[in-house]
């Protein structure tokens, strides 16, 4: 890993601590990267993938970054406040700048068949996890000192989807409406803490292509990227990646989206245009 220190102090990024859930596989393993390789203190939450978390916390060790991985499911109340708790007597951070509500699941049925159960698990994480998480790291901001020469006291960015904005693609009614929940969360928690100096915003993410997405719904992976407007110079397209994802994270947590709180930034290479 390349640590970019001095344009991480230009990003007032440097030094600052972040939390990302489910930061150790896929787009949260991207963001965890990002972020440390701009100097961020990264405390990577895992629920089960304790072999991946611990990999990535050593590689950014290796490269001259703090890290650590912490288990938590962001589901259960007491599981997060136990782990708060342990960032705040952590003598490596101590305090929450940046915390990134990633963890997510999802899955496809068609309503009538649903079971009441899968509705609930998919809000418990989706949702209930994204509240969980934001309220315990926003306990923290409120009460913690300005960094020096800051104005904010943190950064809250929960991960959406573009399913929040426009029905997803049949059988996702119970994901869209946990995502709906998480844009409508953003927006009013972000009018609720501004006046303690924390900004809140989220990234809507379309289809992120992986070896797995490959592996299970190729047709799916095409007929998106088939769709998506935005074409390279020579004519090409892809589907959004875990690095486009942590690239607008690194946007939103930094000094240059100073102004910008209550927003949702779609990023999906124009496929809700078409």
């Amino acid at each position: 890993m390349i640590m970019d220190i001095n344009t991480g102090k230009v990003l007032k990024l440097a030094g600052k601590t972040a939390v990302i859930t489910g930061g150790a596989v896929n787009i949260g393993g991207a963001i965890s990267r990002a972020l440390a390789g701009y100097g961020v203190k990264t405390v990577i939450v895992y629920n089960s993938s304790s072999a991946a978390a611990d990999e990535l916390a050593a590689e950014i060790i290796q490269g001259g970054g703090t890290a650590a991985a912490f288990q938590a499911n962001v589901a259960d109340e007491r599981s997060v406040e136990k782990l708060f708790k342990r960032i705040e007597d952590d003598g490596r951070f101590g305090r929450v700048d940046i915390m990134i509500n990633n963890s997510g699941i999802f899955s496809m049925s068609e309503q009538t068949e649903l079971p009441a159960e899968e509705w609930q698990r998919l809000f418990n994480i989706n949702t209930l996890g994204t509240f969980l998480g934001a309220r315990e790291a926003a306990k923290i901001m409120k009460r913690q000192s300005l960094p020096e020469g800051e104005i904010y006291r943190g950064v809250i960015i929960n991960i959406a989807s573009i399913n929040a904005l426009h029905p997803g693609f049949g059988q996702t009614v119970h994901y869209d409406a946990s995502k709906g929940a998480v844009y409508a969360f953003t927006r009013s928690l972000a009018a609720e803490l501004g006046s303690h100096g924390v900004r809140v915003n989220a990234v809507a993410p379309g289809l992120v292509d992986s070896g797995e997405l490959r592996a299970t719904a190729e047709p799916l992976a095409l007929m998106v990227e088939g769709r998506n407007p935005l074409l390279g110079a020579d004519g090409t397209s892809r589907l959004v990646t875990a690095a486009d994802v942590a690239d607008t994270i690194i946007y939103l947590a930094s000094g240059l989206a100073s102004a910008v709180t209550g927003e949702t930034i779609v990023v999906d290479r124009g496929y809700l245009l078409t």
